[in-house]
């Protein structure tokens, strides 16, 4: 009888709108194994594993101040100092654990951040409905920013203050 309970949580899990096999889960402060506060190097070898090809070499990411390691024209990691602090995706298999990625509705981000998000209009552009919208994690230390013009063009995930300075580098 034990056999009725293991299916019936196995039948949950596939109908909950998660990831898929060969998505990316992209958390506040990870994108899969590599994670905010890892060096670039380490960065470049998490995404060697995850079967990347045609990598950009690490070395050419400042070791000092603020730089970018852009492993992809849809994925690219803000550093300070050699370190990650700012993942950047446009990736369509990247999925959050709300289960919002690129082509996701704006409605269905605030549906699914409620309360506890920040929606402003994006700051460089004349369209009122080009929305920013920002989560911070409770120890304001984290936080993950979606943007578009009704449905999510970007995800990014980081250091708090990384994630509210739009811009990037100075």
């Amino acid at each position: 009888m034990k056999l009725l309970p293991l299916l019936a949580i196995i039948a949950a899990q596939a109908a909950a709108p998660s990831a898929q096999a060969a998505d990316i889960v992209l958390t506040m402060n990870s994108y899969g194994p590599v994670r905010v506060g890892m060096p670039v190097a380490e960065v470049h070898q998490q995404l060697l594993k995850l079967g990347r090809k045609q990598l950009p070499r690490p070395g050419k990411t400042s070791k000092a101040g603020c730089g970018y390691y852009q492993a992809s024209s849809l994925l690219r990691f803000m550093t300070e100092d050699g370190k990650v602090v700012r993942i950047e995706t446009r990736e369509p298999d990247v999925v959050t654990p709300s289960g919002i990625r690129v082509g996701s509705s704006l409605d269905r981000v605030r549906k699914a951040f409620g309360s506890r998000i920040e929606d402003s209009q994006q700051k460089d552009s004349h369209d009122p409905n080009d929305s920013s919208i920002v989560l911070v994690a409770g120890d304001r230390q984290s936080a993950i920013r979606v943007e578009g013009n009704q449905v999510v063009s970007g995800i990014y995930v980081g250091a708090e203050h990384a994630i509210r300075g739009v811009e990037g580098c100075p």
